[in-house]
């Protein structure tokens, strides 16, 4: 059976692309990965979808390394808007 989704807030009116984390029922049922998530984007008259996989286990060991070690340049640059 379809079902209709309403987006209640769009976060970025400027943009024609969205970014949307899948239900985990539907990563089960396709075979994809718990936390893939979807880009969709507005352009000639359609939209053109990308699947965005997590990150593997090792990649997010590795950014919680870079952040922990970095973390006052990204607390900086947050600050300051960049």
């Amino acid at each position: 059976m379809l079902e209709v989704l309403e987006l209640e807030k769009s976060v970025n009116t400027e943009k024609d692309t969205w970014i949307l984390k899948l239900p985990s029922e539907i990563c089960n049922r396709e075979g994809f990965a718990e936390g893939t998530m979807v880009s969709m984007t507005i352009k000639n008259g359609g939209i053109q979808t990308t699947f965005i996989s997590p990150p593997s286990k090792i990649m997010q060991k590795i950014s919680k390394q870079i952040l922990k070690e970095d973390c006052e340049l990204y607390e900086e640059l947050r600050r300051i808007g960049d």
